[in-house]
């Protein structure tokens, strides 16, 4: 058997998204306190990315600074220290195990984001919102801060529609003019079909609009099973730090009659995870099951056994040592590794073809026979070794964004107009592309010409004109509007985040966006230079009418698939 196979772990997941390389919601918040930053090593790091961040406030005591932490910096919570700079302090130390996508904020383990911030929506119309925005769903109430922390991160929100757990039902308020079935979440209590106090939780119609906050669970990752491997040992028992992963410890004893496999299975449901099996007693195992050593626990059973028949054990000459211990990784005889430091082998095998873990204070820990019969609890293995690699469609071209995510661009040459387009990105399983940074425009430059695009020409992107920008006449001239020049422009299915105003391709004498005639409402990349284009302007987006036959760029963000098994 290779040698690989000491490895087996858990393969978390069925095929996923990618993994970003950072919490850019926890990095930005970080950089606005002026915390103390640091980003994990890599995707598979144990350890999330942190921040430490300081908040002038006084408390009564640590678990009023937990708290605080808990609801000003809704990350998972590594500590909260109390402090006296010639002023009362709490530094939150908080880690985002877990990352979220562009534009969607972390809090409690989930993602966060109001898609449309402007509008109001029926209940259905709110659940369609948060599908068609990265297959998320409503908000849940699922912590006793998240409404304060709703709040406090979405700032100028009236009412919200909301899922919440039966607990929750004590606290509904009555409307006495719209109640329905469905749940919402009244931040200022003030509809004009409606009034009830702030804060209030209401069921009502589904014909009510109100505006819509949506969720969803990234997919676990290293960083968090290592969160939950910490909170299993706050509950249970403390969990082992092993290469690519964590030793677990049932709360239950068993014999051998139960099978390793079937009780890791149940130990390690609550870490979400899709394939168990036992870990291996080799030699580092138990030097890392001696450093951390605990002093009630004197035998614990390592899943080693004797596969041994009757006739084969009624036997005098029956031994072990010509017989050896192994353990399980799957179904099946070659699903077995051998194990061979363990003590005592010589012993009668009647009964004793088990192998159990001796621990014993300021001794390493050994393997040694047992009874089959002894009741002992068992050891399971938690992490993850399984490689993947991103699935490239045909015809994609694949860029790597600045957060690690990697996405697929595809120029159709085909004209059509924007919603053509658009339909034609979305039949082929993509969107409309976005550009969240100059390098990726340039890559787009790239694309366009390994493809024989026409030179000094435009494509749609999948941009278009905010509807309270309709009125406005090219762009506004504050910087803090809504409407200004790298904000006029809205970024679709949330295709990507950044915008900056010296993206934007400048005609001779007239600064873009123009919004000419006010019809101009939809996005384009300039790729090379028109000839109405100002020679010295460096940018390569451009609004032009909807209506215009064009080529395109589609995206599509590229999935990981299992390259091992």
């Amino acid at each position: 058997m290779k040698s690989s196979l000491i490895f087996l772990l858990l393969a978390l997941t069925p095929p996923t998204f990618a993994q970003w390389k950072v919490d850019s919601s926890l990095r930005d918040a970080c950089k606005q306190m002026q915390g103390e930053w640091k980003a994990r090593y890599d995707e598979q790091s144990i350890v999330g990315d942190r921040c430490a961040m300081t908040f002038n406030v006084a408390v009564r005591d640590q678990n009023d600074a937990n708290s605080f932490c808990e609801l000003y910096a809704p990350w998972r919570l590594v500590k909260a220290e109390i402090g006296d700079n010639g002023r009362p302090t709490v530094t939150c130390h908080v880690e985002a195990t877990l990352t979220c996508k562009d534009g969607w904020t972390q809090m409690f383990g989930y993602c966060f984001m109001m898609p449309d911030k402007h509008n109001i929506f029926t209940y259905e119309k709110a659940v369609q919102q948060c599908k068609a925005t990265d297959n998320s769903e409503i908000a849940y109430l699922q912590h006793k801060y998240i409404v304060g922390v709703w709040r406090k991160f979405f700032t100028g929100v009236s009412q919200i529609w909301v899922h919440a757990t039966e607990p929750w039902e004590q606290y509904v308020q009555k409307t006495n003019t719209v109640d329905g079935p469905h749940l919402a979440l009244a931040f200022n209590g003030h509809h004009y079909e409606f009034g009830v106090p702030a804060n209030s939780l209401i069921r009502v119609n589904e014909k009510i609009r109100l505006q819509v906050l949506c969720q969803y669970k990234p997919a676990p990752n290293p960083a968090e099973i290592n969160y939950l491997g910490r909170r299993y040992s706050e509950i249970y028992y403390p969990v082992v730090p092993v290469e690519n992963g964590v030793l677990v410890r049932s709360a239950s004893s068993y014999t051998r009659s139960s099978k390793n496999l079937d009780v890791c299975k149940e130990t390690l449901k609550p870490f979400l995870s899709a394939d168990v099996g036992p870990f291996l007693p080799d030699e580092e195992t138990l030097e890392q099951l001696t450093k951390y050593h605990q002093d009630l626990v004197w035998l614990t059973r390592s899943g080693a056994e004797v596969k041994l028949d009757m006739p084969t054990m009624a036997k005098k000459s029956c031994s072990k040592e010509s017989n050896p211990f192994e353990v399980k990784v799957k179904d099946g005889h070659s699903g077995t590794i051998e194990i061979k430091n363990i003590e005592n082998l010589s012993a009668t095998c009647d009964n004793m073809k088990s192998a159990a873990i001796a621990h014993s204070k300021g001794h390493p820990a050994k393997l040694r026979t047992m009874s089959d019969s002894r009741s002992l609890p068992i050891w399971c293995k938690l992490g993850r070794q399984a490689m993947f690699d991103f699935e490239k469609p045909p015809n994609y071209h694949v860029f790597e964004r600045a957060n690690g995510e990697k996405i697929g661009h595809r120029l159709f040459k085909e004209k059509m107009p924007f919603e053509e387009a658009k339909k034609t990105c979305e039949g082929d399983g993509g969107v409309l592309t976005g550009i969240n940074s100059r390098e990726e425009a340039d890559f787009l430059a790239e694309v366009a010409k390994k493809e024989g695009a026409d030179k000094n020409s435009h494509m749609w992107l999948g941009g278009q004109r905010k509807d309270i920008c309709a009125d406005v006449n090219g762009y506004s001239k504050n910087p803090n509007d809504e409407c200004s020049r790298n904000k006029v422009i809205a970024w679709q299915n949330n295709v990507a985040t950044q915008f900056y105003d010296d993206w934007w391709k400048d005609a001779r004498g007239i600064l873009n966006p123009d919004y000419a005639s006010g019809t101009q409402k939809c996005l384009t990349y300039v790729y090379g230079n028109p000839g109405w284009a100002d020679p010295n302007s460096k940018g390569f987006l451009d609004d032009i009418g909807c209506d215009g036959k064009l080529p395109f760029f589609c995206t599509m963000k590229l999935k990981l698939v299992r390259t091992n098994q």
